[in-house]
């Protein structure tokens, strides 16, 4: 097995990447020649890309090439694209926790909530799995550099230029109205987390034949509440007018606005008002 070794050195600790040679495989993308992890193993091991959001779409969920499916990475997470280097971890939003992936192929997940960039691009963190042999990303050595992040600690980031692509990609879709954006922090406007909607229920989820959807307000407010596909694109709208103070209850029974069953899948039901958006993932099965 051949391996190819980086030394870096973040501060004052120094971290080994390792890429051991993976198999082939994929989906339509390029297969991957090795595995993206630290040797040895710190204890908050993370990689971080920075991948491209275009102002019309918003960032669904991830794909990416697996190492091992023995271990799941314990927290997927996205951070504001605007700095030189990821942020630490404690200012970064988790959309995915016990992500498993496939054997040594490609994976995807959907995150628990879509998010958007102002500036145009985003940080993708994975959290590695501690002591798991082979847990990781691929990558496909590639004309050119393609920088990417890896820490220790979740606190120091260390830049690592290779003729390395690393196999993740966003899955964009067209950007729906009131999807909360990522900023810069330390601003005026301080770094909005994407939405794990506080104020936003659905019970039971997954379900069928139909889900309670349940906003709490803190006073009454206007607005909508709607059901959108993974697409960005409208299925039904819910509710148009005025939210009482507190519980505002409502039924989906996953038919679109034509009064047609729709199909299984995730789906995202969400909440707004002049000043405040809601969004949750639902998932119908049938």
């Amino acid at each position: 097995m051949r391996n190819w070794h980086i030394a870096v050195m973040a501060l004052s600790a120094a971290f080994t990447a390792v890429c051991a040679l993976a198999g082939s495989g994929g989906s339509g993308s390029a297969p991957a020649a090795g595995i993206i992890r630290l040797d040895p193993p710190q204890p908050q091991t993370c990689v971080a890309v920075r991948v491209e959001v275009p102002g019309d779409k918003m960032v669904t969920g991830v794909r990416w090439y697996n190492g091992t499916a023995t271990a799941a990475f314990p927290r997927l997470l996205v951070a504001s694209g605007t700095q030189v280097a990821p942020p630490p971890l404690t200012e970064a939003v988790a959309l995915a926790d016990s992500v498993p992936g496939q054997e040594q192929q490609w994976s995807a997940v959907a995150f628990a909530a879509p998010v958007a960039s102002e500036s145009g691009t985003l940080f993708i963190v994975f959290e590695y799995p501690a002591q798991v042999s082979g847990a990781g990303i691929g990558y496909a050595p590639e004309p050119g550099e393609y920088p990417y992040f890896v820490t220790g600690d979740g606190e120091r980031w260390v830049r690592v230029d290779r003729g390395w692509r690393v196999l993740l990609e966003p899955i964009l879709v067209d950007r729906v109205p009131g999807v909360v954006t990522l900023r810069e922090a330390g601003q005026d406007e301080a770094a909005m987390a994407p939405a794990l909607p506080a104020g936003l229920t659905s019970a039971p989820n997954p379900f069928n034949p139909q889900t309670k959807i349940e906003l709490s307000l803190l006073q009454a407010a206007s607005g909508t509440l709607r059901v959108y596909d993974v697409r960005g694109r409208l299925v039904a709208e819910l509710h148009r007018g005025l939210f009482a103070q507190g519980a505002n209850s409502f039924v989906w029974n996953g038919r679109d606005g034509g009064g047609r069953a729709v199909a299984s899948g995730a789906y995202w039901v969400q909440a707004s008002t002049d000043d405040l958006t809601f969004t949750r993932k639902i998932l119908l099965l049938k």
